[in-house]
């Protein structure tokens, strides 16, 4: 008897595993579904530097500051005209939501929110420097992101 009460235990427990990471996996899904789009880059803050929508207009064409976000993946383009694609992982149960955000280059590792069409990031290399808020520090960097109208 105490077997069977042992084995329903588990049972239950691993069921109760596996809805959390179903319920886990749709979060996510519907997240970067909400995610996807067209954005341009709108603003930059890093090392106590702020370079404003205007600014980053002047420093390069359109589409060096495009970002596309489909499925959970992300692609930017170099000055060189090649797509820098990568992987997003976002994990929307966390407060605020995190985001990771993997190319051939290093990770990073974040934070996120999307107010009205405007999708904010701040971000830093190392996992264990994970911003918690949004604010730009020496070993972090926020970037601003105006999702653009479908075409």
């Amino acid at each position: 008897m105490k077997t069977i009460a042992l084995a329903a235990g588990l049972l239950a427990l691993a069921l109760t595993d596996t809805g959390t990471a179903r319920a886990d996996e749709k979060d996510e899904k519907k997240a970067l579904k909400e995610l996807e789009g067209t954005y341009m880059i709108a603003g930059l803050e890093a090392m106590g530097l702020k370079i404003s929508e205007d600014d980053i207009k002047k420093l390069g064409k359109d589409e060096e500051r495009t970002v596309v976000i489909k499925g959970n993946q992300l692609l930017s383009q170099k000055k060189d005209g090649k797509d820098d694609p990568a992987t997003l992982k976002v994990d929307p149960t966390k407060k605020p939501m995190q985001i990771d955000i993997v190319s051939k280059e290093d990770p990073v590792y974040g934070i996120y929110k999307l107010e009205g069409g405007t999708l904010t990031i701040c971000a830093a290399k190392k996992e264990k420097d994970r911003p918690t808020e949004f604010k730009a520090a020496s070993e972090n960097m926020i970037i601003t992101l105006k999702k653009q109208p479908a075409k």
